[in-house]
C-alpha cells in the first residue's frame, strides 16, 4: 500500500473540514502516514483503519490506535479534540453518535477510558483517567426509561447501518481542570466535576461535584475538601520562588 509521511497538503485537502487540515504539519508523539484516498493513519497500528475525519489532534498528542474510534460515529464537523500533550493509552473506546462532540483539553491521560457522548463530553486540562473509568452524556433517564420508548430504540437500533444507540435526551457532561477520576468509576449525563476534584475508584457519580471535593460511594458522596493548589495566587508564588534561587 502507498503510503508517506503526512507532511503537506494532499490532493484531497480541499474538501476536508478545516480539522482534518490542521492536521497537517503537527508534531506528534507517534507517527501519522496517509493512505492512497489521502486519510491520515497511525503508523504500525494493529488495527487497519483510518482516522475519522473530522477529529482535531492538537501537537505532541498520542491518539495510541484507530481502534478507539471503531464506534465513533459524529457527523460533527470537530467531532473530537484531543488538546496538546494528551494521550489515550491502552485502547480507550471513544463512541460517539450522530450528534455527539468530546472535547478533551491540554495534558490530559485517558488510560482505558469509555466515553459515550451522543451530544457533548467536555474534559479540561491536566485531568487523569484511570482503567476502566466510563464518562457518559446518555443513560436510561429523562424519558427514556418508560418501556415503549426503550423498545422504540432497540427497534431503531436495529435497522440502523452502525448499531449505535442514538439515546433520547441525552445531557452535556463537563468536567472541570485538574481532575482525577479511579479505577471503574462512572459519571453519568448531566454532571459537572469541578475544579480539582477526586472521583474514588468505582464511584457512580449521578450529581454535580464541587471543586476540590473528594467523592466515593454509589451514590458518591463527599468524603473532603482539597486545599487549592492550584489557583494563580499559588502559580505566582512558585513562579516566584523558582526565580529566586
Amino acid at each position: 500500500m502507498f503510503r508517506k509521511t503526512y507532511q503537506k497538503e494532499q490532493l484531497f485537502a480541499a474538501i476536508l473540514p478545516k480539522s482534518y487540515k490542521e492536521n497537517i504539519m503537527k508534531k506528534y508523539a507517534q507517527e501519522l502516514t496517509e493512505n492512497e484516498f489521502g486519510e491520515l493513519q497511525i503508523s504500525d497500528d494493529w488495527y487497519p483503519a483510518p482516522l475519522p475525519r473530522n477529529i482535531c489532534l492538537g501537537e505532541m498528542t498520542y491518539p495510541d490506535t484507530a481502534y478507539s474510534f471503531a464506534t465513533f460515529f459524529s457527523e460533527q464537523k470537530e467531532g473530537f479534540e484531543l488538546g496538546f500533550g494528551s494521550g489515550n493509552y491502552g485502547h480507550s473506546i471513544f463512541s460517539a453518535g450522530k450528534q455527539g462532540k468530546i472535547k478533551v483539553g491540554k495534558f490530559v491521560v485517558l488510560e482505558c477510558t469509555n466515553i459515550i457522548a451522543n451530544l457533548s463530553v467536555t474534559i479540561g486540562d491536566n485531568c487523569m483517567f484511570s482503567w476502566g473509568s466510563v464518562i457518559t452524556d446518555s443513560w436510561i433517564h429523562n424519558g427514556n426509561n418508560d418501556v415503549s420508548v426503550r423498545r422504540k430504540m432497540l427497534q431503531d437500533l436495529s435497522s440502523t447501518e452502525t448499531r449505535h444507540p442514538e439515546f433520547y435526551n441525552p445531557l452535556p457532561v463537563i468536567i472541570e481542570d485538574n481532575v482525577w477520576v479511579g479505577f471503574d468509576a462512572v459519571i453519568l449525563p448531566g454532571v459537572r466535576v469541578g475544579k480539582g476534584a477526586v472521583v474514588g475508584c468505582k464511584t457512580i457519580v449521578s450529581e454535580d461535584v464541587p471543586a476540590y471535593a473528594v467523592v466515593v460511594g454509589n451514590p458518591a458522596k463527599i468524603i473532603k475538601f482539597l486545599n487549592p493548589t492550584d489557583t494563580e495566587q499559588f502559580r505566582l508564588q512558585a513562579i516566584k520562588e523558582f526565580t529566586s534561587y
